[in-house]
Parts: structure tokens; C-alpha cells; sequence
């Protein structure tokens, strides 16, 4: 399976001083540069960021009225929330009529919010105002694409649900949005999720999960597919260079991938003021690559699955990517409120957010970090476990069947290697083939010999379910080799 790219992704965007993450303030004129609070780490800077200080840009998201903890739209306490950055209502409510509302989707054009009902099983599609709401096909509402000829907007349906956790379906139809009766199948080769489906902007290419976990590539033209790794919540580049993302189990960095050249390197997406290192969940790439859309911090659930326990503190982000894709410079606080936002979608309006193209940055990060050739920097130690803490059930880690826990050591020896804390955070295998494995507990009052590489040097681990006991997010995260 051959890639053709016509168009290269990134916009060259002219920056001055920009290598650390900020936030913005919310304006009636735009998104503005705001100062940092001091109570962030170290490493995010304080400084406003210069740049274009007025981006156009709408946000969608659900909000959970009940227990804050329908991540995934199956109860009906939600309703449909939005933002404008070119009004002055700030958070506002599109539909207040509490239902399943799931995935909303800003069309290409901005003027509309698809979105489903996931208990109905059903696709709408409203203006940005509330008003016109109409029914567009049953099924779930996987992506939203305008063709770039013709302009035409269209949106790709999930269709034959299948028995699968998370939820997926056996085909894609599409439809547009101007005659929903004249749909088409695009795909029907391998069930895709549904939280994980985005389309290229030729059309031709969708990023998907293949299902769960297997991230991949679709070719809708031949009706083939090519597996790119483990993760979940895929996104495709809104433009010709098909790249790609897939996000790890730790629910905190993505994997960007080439798909031309195979070419791969890891983005941290968790280090936003106000996410302190915690979990993220729900990322998406906008209609503009250098955008995305997530939420977080997820702090009050279980230490085993924070994701599930939702939280009123979950609020909605969007992020600004470098021109080399390598690291998120900017983040945006979205909302601000006592209520749980999921779910969200952005978009940047087209041409507000341009200074040319150019993909030698992508080519320039690509070969920088490819995690395949990542070197290894090892650590030898006698370390204690700083507190006992319990071991996550299998079912606590569902879907997942192969889990790891990263807990906090004090060293007591440090045998080879150089380190310069006295505390380090290493994980080790607690959980295979969906059984707790005979070593997965270690109590303090234990002394291990411990055999340490960096977690993010073993691609290997990308799909697999890592449970985070500790609030050391400061600290770089081990792997326990051990035999």
C-alpha cells in the first residue's frame, strides 16, 4: 500500500519566542496571550507569547449533568455546549434538551454541529445556533469532510454495530449533508471504532481503529488497510500529507507517524497549566493540523482507571502544535466551570491561521526522533517502594488485558547509571492475559534490585494500559527490565 502526497502538511508559522507552553484568555475579538501562573512547573514558561493573537475559532463539547462520569455519552444527562471566540456569550448551550448527545462534529464550513444520540442511534445535525435541528441517518456520526472540489460537506456513518468494548461498526456510509438520502458505503472491509475515525482531506485516506487497538491507516479507494500500531483515539492531518497520530495507553502522549516514510516520534499532549501531568482523554485534531482539542485533568477516579471516574474539574483544552509537530507551544482553556465537558471538537477558521506551507519541519522532527532508534538510558538500583499500594483488578483496566503499574521508589543504591533525585517512578507488569501476574505486588517493606530504561524507549508498550500511582509527574518515567 502506496501513499501519494501532493500537499505538504505544515504552515510555516513566524514566531517569537515560543518554545515553552502558555495559556490564552477568551476575548469577543479572539484568543489572547496570557501570563502563566507561577503555580505551574518549572519548565512552562512564564513569558506572553508573541504571536497572532486573533484566531477565529468555534468549540463543541457535551456536558454531563448527572454524575460527571458519562465519558462516553451512554446516559442521557447531557446537553450540547459551544464557544465562539468572536462572541461574547463565551460557554453556551446549543441544545438543552438532556439526552445521549455524542461526538459532536464541526462541519468544514463552521456554520453546523453534527452530532449522535448515541441510545437512539441516530445522526442530527443543528446550526451553530440551536435552530434547524434535522436528522441525517441512523447509525453514529464518525466524521464530518467537505469535498474540496465541489465543496460539498458530508458526514461518514458508522453503520452494523458490533459486540465490541469499545463500541465499533462493520461499515462507513457517508452522506450529504444537503440531500442525506442519496448516502453511499465508503467502507466495509474491518469493523473501526467509533471514537477514532477521521478522514484526509483528498477524501481518499481515514485514520481509524481498525478496531480497538489496532491503529491504522484506510485506503476508502481500494478498500485495504495498514496497521501503524497500538492506542487509541486516532486523527488523520485535515491535508495531503497523510500523517497521523495514535494515543497511548498512558493517556498522555501521541504518536505521530509518517505514513510515507514510517517515520515516528512521541508528543506529549498532558503538559497544559491546569492538567498538572494527570490524564487527558477525548483528543482531537481540528479542521487545522496544527490544532487540537482534548480533556482533562482526570484526578478523582480510581488510582486504576481515573479516566472512568470523569470529575467536575474536567475541562475542555485546545492546543497549538509547533511547525515541526514536535510538542504542543500553546494551550487554551475552553471552558471554566463546575460541570464535567467532554467530547469536544474545534475549528479554526480556514486562512486565519497561515503563513505559507512548508513540511521541512516534519521532515526535520521525523528524523530527530524516530522511536525505533531511540537510544536507551539505563539505570541500575536497589530501590524500596515509598508507600504499598494496591494492585488494579483486570476488570478495573477493561478493555485493556495487559496492564503496568508506575509506582514511587526511594533509592537506596544507586548502582550504574546517572540520576540525580532521590526518588524515582518506575513501572513494572502487574496484569497479563487478563490475570494478575504471581510478582505484581511489592510491598515497602521490600528492597528490589531493579534493571531501568525510560518507558517512553520501549515503543513495544505504546498499546498497553499503564495505571499511575504517583503525583511525581515532574519525574521522567522508568521501565522495570528486570528478569
Amino acid at each position: 500500500m502506496t501513499f501519494d502526497r501532493s500537499r505538504p502538511l505544515l504552515l510555516l508559522l513566524v514566531l517569537v519566542g515560543c518554545n515553552s507552553p502558555d495559556t490564552r484568555s477568551i476575548t469577543a475579538e479572539g484568543i489572547n496571550p496570557i501570563p502563566v501562573s507561577s503555580s505551574v512547573s518549572e519548565s512552562t514558561s512564564t513569558r506572553e507569547l508573541v504571536s497572532n493573537n486573533d484566531v477565529p475559532m468555534r468549540v463543541a463539547w457535551t456536558r454531563d449533568l448527572g454524575d460527571g462520569t458519562d465519558i462516553f455519552s451512554r446516559g442521557d444527562q447531557l446537553i450540547l455546549m459551544g464557544f465562539d471566540s468572536r462572541d461574547e456569550r463565551g460557554e453556551h448551550v446549543i441544545l438543552d434538551d438532556p439526552a445521549s448527545y455524542a461526538k459532536p462534529l464541526i462541519t468544514p464550513s463552521g456554520n453546523e454541529v453534527v452530532f449522535s444520540i448515541r441510545n437512539e442511534e441516530v445522526v442530527y445535525v443543528t446550526r451553530w445556533d440551536g435552530t434547524g435541528r434535522h436528522r441525517v441517518a441512523d447509525g453514529f456520526g464518525l466524521a464530518v469532510w467537505a469535498d474540496p472540489n465541489t465543496r460539498r460537506e458530508w458526514v461518514y456513518v458508522g453503520v452494523n454495530p458490533q459486540s465490541t468494548d469499545p463500541p465499533s461498526y462493520q461499515a462507513v456510509r457517508r452522506y450529504p449533508l444537503d440531500n442525506p438520502l442519496t448516502g453511499e458505503l465508503v467502507w466495509d472491509a474491518q469493523p473501526v471504532s467509533d471514537d477514532s475515525f477521521q478522514i484526509s482531506a483528498d477524501g481518499r485516506f481515514a485514520g481509524a481503529l481498525f478496531p480497538w487497538p489496532n491503529a491504522g491507516i484506510a485506503d476508502l479507494a481500494s478498500g485495504t488497510w495498514k496497521r501503524l500500531g497500538h492506542g487509541c483515539w486516532t486523527a488523520i492531518a485535515n491535508d495531503e500529507s497523510h500523517v497521523m497520530w495514535y494515543f497511548d495507553a498512558q493517556h498522555r502522549n501521541v504518536t505521530m507517524v509518517d505514513v510515507e516514510t514510517d517515520r515516528r516520534w512521541l508528543v506529549n499532549i498532558n503538559g497544559a497549566p491546569g492538567i498538572d501531568g494527570y490524564e487527558v482523554y477525548h483528543p482531537r485534531w481540528t479542521n487545522n493540523p496544527r490544532f487540537l482539542a482534548l480533556t482533562g485533568p482526570y484526578t478523582v477516579g480510581s488510582r486504576d482507571n481515573k479516566i472512568r471516574g470523569g470529575g467536575r474539574q474536567v475541562e475542555v483544552y485546545v492546543g497549538r502544535f509547533n511547525a515541526e509537530l514536535t510538542a504542543v507551544d500553546e494551550w487554551t482553556k475552553i471552558t471554566n466551570n463546575d460541570f464535567p465537558d467532554f467530547y469536544p471538537d474545534a475549528w479554526v477558521k480556514p486562512g486565519s491561521w497561515s503563513d505559507g506551507p512548508s513540511n521541512q519541519g516534519l521532515v526535520a522532527a521525523s528524523e530527530a526522533k524516530p522511536t525505533e532508534t531511540a537510544p536507551m538510558n539505563r539505570l541500575v538500583v536497589e530501590a524500596r517502594p515509598r508507600r504499598a499500594v494496591a494492585i488494579p483488578s483486570p476488570r478495573s483496566i477493561a478493555p485493556y488485558k495487559q496492564g503496568l503499574l508506575a509506582m514511587d521508589y526511594e533509592i537506596v543504591e544507586l548502582i550504574e547509571g546517572s540520576y540525580e533525585h532521590s526518588t524515582l517512578v518506575a513501572a513494572h507488569w502487574i496484569i497479563r492475559d487478563g490475570d494478575i501476574i504471581n510478582d505484581a505486588e511489592r510491598p515497602p517493606s521490600e528492597t528490589y534490585h531493579l534493571t531501568l530504561e525510560l518507558y517512553d524507549d520501549h515503543p513495544e508498550l505504546e498499546g498497553q494500559r499503564l495505571v499511575m500511582d504517583t503525583k511525581e509527574f515532574a519525574l521522567p518515567l522508568y521501565y522495570d527490565i528486570s528478569p
